[in-house]
């Protein structure tokens, strides 16, 4: 594919139109077979793929549209042209080689950076910036009146949409990979969450976390380029030779690279019959040319690398929520086996007994089990306090502790078979010791007596 589209890049240099300024609109048009380059002194008319033929305009162009021409957004709807002011408000349409106002308006100046796009018999207009901060509203042209209205919605609506990615299918409007800006300190912050728009309810809902490779996460903001493909969309970002495919349908992006498709093309770029339309700007001299780019091929293409395009919130949380209840299961399950593997032993005042067999205890020897009744393991310093003695050395309490649990265990084991007390290093402190209960016993007061 590189080297089909360079030989086509170099080969349409030699034919395409050059253009000295900026100031220029590629336009689907009426025709299908054709497209259109508009300027303020007239319109070229692609013939052929290397042709193209100046015309000038049948009508003056209309006073009020008194801005660059390649600051219009652009639509085709209904095989006709329509071009929108910066900001919204005021509507034009391409028509017969002629500019015409087809609104009863005034300049908004609320939307800027909005998507106007085209669906089922409506023209739209959605999000933007405008008065200091970032709109999520949709707009819609009303043909009878001339007038803008703005339609309500519901749902969960991001906060504000501006320079954003779009995608239209099915009667759903995908929304991501844009920025809001809060009011107060104008701080732009990018939004990683993709929104689904019904366009038949206008109920909005958002379906998940972007997948953070689809975006250099240093740039917050900057030129890119998308439009819809074979039931697919396909964007691009400025100065990048990197662009995506994303399927909606699978919840998949694949990654592609190319010198020439979208790093050398540059603007806004329209699509007509398989081939990408879009300007190339001689570093030189300045002067533009617009080319076209066979775009058929991206269909077979192999991609560098295939990713998800979404998680899903919904179901990112219902994996944590069944995560958590099965570890609660699990610690049930475990705590009635430990329970069952575990021998219990009643302990009252002098006595410790299980299932007919019993041991009588002195009383030093049933405050050290009954200290085991509240947890499995007892730090060294606690053992202490039950033998330390102010006319006594330190020294002498150590030896008193630990010949009588080792008493005491011998006890245990004579009348019941099991080592009762095990002793090893503190998990916390290796400098100190700790005492803890065997696994398999389990010590539980009898308060019955």
């Amino acid at each position: 594919m590189r080297v089909f589209l360079l030989i086509f890049f170099f080969q349409s240099l030699l034919y395409g139109q050059n253009l000295d300024n900026s100031s220029f609109l590629l336009v689907e048009g009426e025709n299908p077979n054709y497209y259109y380059v508009l300027t303020d002194e007239g319109y070229y008319i692609s013939e052929s793929s290397k042709n193209f033929t100046f015309k000038n305009y049948t009508k003056p162009l209309p006073k009020s549209l008194n801005v660059d021409i390649n600051t219009l957004l652009t639509v085709t709807h209904k095989s006709k042209t329509y071009l929108l002011y910066p900001g919204g408000g005021l509507l034009y349409s391409f028509s017969n080689g002629a500019i015409e106002r087809v609104d009863r308006s005034f300049p908004h100046r609320n939307q800027y950076g909005g998507h106007f796009f085209s669906h089922a018999d409506n023209l739209f207009l959605i999000g933007g910036y405008g008065y200091w901060q970032t709109k999520s509203i949709i707009t819609k042209f009303n043909f009878n009146s001339g007038e803008w209205e703005i339609v309500a919605t519901s749902g969960q609506a991001p906060e504000g949409i501006d320079q954003g990615t779009f995608y239209v299918k099915n009667d759903k409007l995908y929304v991501f990979d844009f920025v809001t800006r809060a009011s107060k300190n104008q701080r732009e912050k990018r939004n990683e969450n993709l929104y689904i728009l019904n366009l038949e309810n206008f109920v909005w809902k958002k379906l998940g976390v972007t997948n953070s490779l689809i975006r250099p996460t240093e740039q917050i903001k900057g030129v890119k380029r998308f439009f819809n493909f074979q039931d697919r969309l396909v964007f691009s970002y400025d100065n990048s030779p990197e662009f995506y495919v994303a399927n909606f349908d699978n919840n998949t992006i694949e990654r592609f690279t190319d010198e020439v498709l979208f790093y050398k093309s540059g603007g806004r770029s329209i699509v007509k019959k398989n081939k990408l339309i879009g300007s190339v700007q001689n570093t030189l001299t300045g002067d533009f040319t617009i080319e076209s780019f066979d775009i058929s091929s991206l269909s077979s293409e192999k991609a560098n690398s295939t990713f998800y395009l979404y998680r899903d919130t919904e179901q990112f949380f219902n994996y944590i929520y069944f995560a958590l209840f099965f570890l609660v299961i699990l610690i049930i399950v475990l705590s009635i086996y430990y329970w069952k593997i575990a021998q219990i032993y009643l302990l009252d005042e002098k006595t410790i007994s299980i299932s007919g067999s019993l041991l009588e205890l002195g009383e030093i020897e049933q405050k050290i089990l009954s200290m085991f009744c509240v947890k499995r393991s007892v730090s060294n310093s606690e053992f202490m306090a039950l033998f330390q003695d102010k006319e006594k050395t330190k020294d002498f309490a150590v030896k008193r502790k630990n010949k009588t649990i080792a008493t005491l265990n011998n006890k245990l084991y004579s009348a019941f078979k099991i080592e009762f007390i095990n002793k090893q290093k503190s998990k916390s402190d290796s400098r100190q010791l700790a005492y803890f209960l065997n696994k398999k016993v389990r010590i539980i007061e009898d308060r019955s007596i």
